[in-house]
C-alpha cells in the first residue's frame, strides 16, 4: 500500500462511523488541510524499522485478553511540542502513569522544565536520593537528551508533529502575534499582514517577552534541540540521522489515531490505553481567516526547514504502517475510532470557553467518576498538580 492509498483507506474506515470521524477532525485544526501530499522527492532514507529492544509481537484480541511477548514500557520522555495535539498525547501518557503509579519529573514552575533538568525539577534532589531516576517526563522543557538520559534512563522518546501552516496559524493567534507586532486589532487578515510588513518585524525585536521567543521559524524543529547553525547548514541527512536514533516515535497531528495505534504497539500497551478525550480544540467559530494560497507559500517558505521535517517523518509514519500486518492494524484503528467516540459520549458535555482570545472547547465533566482521567487537564490545577501530590508523598515515605 502505498502513501497515497493509504490515506484513501483511512477515508474508507469512517464510513458508518459519523460521530466518530467527526470527534477525529475536530482533534484538528484547519480540517481541510489534513491530507496534503507531501512534495514528490525526498531524498532522504524513510525509517522503517523500530528500536529491537522495543518491538512488539502480540497476537489475538484486541480487547486487552492478548497473549504478551513483550512487556509493557513504562519510562517515556515525551517531547511536548506546542501546538501539535501535545496536551492530548501528555494527557494519555499521564493517565497511564497514573494507573501504574509510575513516578514524573515535573516543572518547578508551571509550564516548562528548563536546563539542566536537575536545577528546574521539582523536589529534584529529593527524589534522586531516594529513588534513583524517574520514569515518565510529559511536560514541555528545553530539550537536551543526555541531560534527559542521566535521570530517566533507557527511556522510549516520543514527540509529535503537526503540518506547519496549520501549526504557524494556531501558534500565531495562541501567541498573539498580531497585538505583539503592534498590528492593529481591526486588519482583516493578521498574518497577511504579518507578511507585509515594511520594514518586517519578528520575534527578533527586543520588546518581545521571552515566552514567545518560540514564533522563530521553524519552531518545531528547534524544540527538537536543532540548533540554529545546524539549520542554516540545511545538511538534513545528518538532522534526521540523530532524531532517528533518539526519537523512537513522531506522533502526526493530522493522522493522530493511525500515530496512536502505533504508540500501542510500540509501547506494547492495550488500545484502553491510547484512548482519549481531545484537549484545547479550537472551536469552528473561533476560526479566523482562510488561509490563500499565496500566504501559505510564505508559511512554507518561513518555515521550510519544518516543511523537510514534517515531510520526512509523515513519510516514515506511513512506512511504518505499511510494515504492520493490515488487517490487524486497520482493525486496531477502527476499534480506536469507536472507543473514542464512546468515551467523549460518556464523558463530557462540551461547551465553548474563551481563553487566551479564542474560543475552545471546554470538556464539562459529566457526574461519572470513571471519566475524571480522561477530561482531566494538564494544567497547574490538573494533572500537574497531581503530580506533585504524588512527589511530596513520596518523598516523605523515603524520610519516613
Amino acid at each position: 500500500m502505498n502513501y497515497r492509498k493509504g490515506v484513501s483507506y483511512v477515508t474508507s474506515l469512517a464510513v458508518g462511523l459519523s460521530f466518530a470521524y467527526l470527534v477525529y477532525i475536530d482533534f484538528c485544526a484547519l480540517r481541510n488541510e489534513f491530507h496534503r501530499v507531501p512534495s514528490a522527492t525526498i531524498p532522504y532514507k524513510v525509517v522503517t524499522t523500530r528500536p529491537t529492544a522495543m518491538i512488539t509481537n502480540t497476537t489475538g484480541s484486541i480487547t486487552g485478553s492478548m497473549t504478551r511477548h513483550c512487556k509493557p514500557v513504562q519510562r517515556i520522555v515525551y517531547l511536548k511540542v506546542h501546538k501539535t495535539g501535545s496536551g492530548t498525547t501528555a494527557s494519555i501518557l499521564d493517565r497511564y502513569g497514573f494507573k501504574h503509579n509510575l513516578t514524573f519529573a515535573v516543572p518547578n514552575k508551571p509550564a516548562t522544565i528548563g536546563r539542566p533538568l536537575s536545577n528546574h525539577t521539582y523536589k529534584f534532589d529529593s527524589m534522586i536520593r531516594c529513588y534513583g531516576q524517574f520514569d515518565m517526563l510529559t511536560n514541555h522543557m528545553v530539550y537536551n537528551k543526555k541531560d534527559v538520559d542521566k535521570f530517566i534512563p533507557n527511556a522510549v522518546y516520543i514527540a509529535s508533529l503537526r503540518e506547519p501552516v496549520s501549526h504557524f496559524e494556531s501558534f500565531f493567534y495562541q501567541r498573539k502575534i498580531a497585538k505583539q507586532l503592534e498590528i492593529p486589532a481591526g486588519v482583516k487578515d493578521p498574518i497577511k499582514a504579518f507578511f507585509m510588513q515594511k520594514p518586517f518585524k519578528s520575534h527578533f525585536d527586543p520588546k518581545f517577552r521571552p515566552n514567545h521567543d518560540g514564533f522563530r521559524p521553524n519552531h518545531q524543529l528547534r524544540y527538537l534541540d536543532i540548533s540554529e547553525s545546524e539549520i542554516k547548514d540545511s545538511n538534513f541527512a545528518r538532522i534526521f540521522k540523530r532524531l532517528d536514533s533518539d526519537i523512537h516515535l513522531f506522533i502526526i497531528m493530522e493522522y493522530y489515531l493511525e500515530s496512536l495505534v502505533l504508540l500501542k504497539n510500540l509501547l506494547c500497551w492495550d488500545i484502553d490505553d491510547v484512548v482519549y478525550v481531545p484537549q484545547h480544540v479550537r472551536i469552528n467559530s473561533s476560526r479566523q481567516v482562510e488561509i490563500s494560497e499565496s500566504i501559505r507559500s510564505k508559511i512554507e517558505n518561513y518555515n521550510s526547514a519544518d516543511m523537510k521535517l514534517y515531510d520526512y517523518y509523515n513519510r516514515t509514519l506511513w512506512s511504518r504502517i505499511e510494515g504492520t500486518d493490515q488487517d490487524v492494524f486497520w482493525r486496531d484503528v477502527r476499534e480506536l475510532q469507536k472507543r473514542v467516540a464512546a468515551i467523549q459520549k460518556m464523558c463530557v458535555n462540551s461547551t465553548g470557553l474563551h481563553k487566551n482570545g479564542r474560543w475552545v472547547e471546554n470538556y464539562a465533566p459529566t457526574d461519572n467518576h470513571y471519566c475524571d482521567n480522561y477530561v482531566r487537564h494538564e494544567g497547574r490545577d490538573g494533572y500537574i498538580k497531581l503530580k506533585k501530590e504524588r512527589i511530596v508523598k513520596l518523598v516523605k515515605e523515603c524520610k519516613n
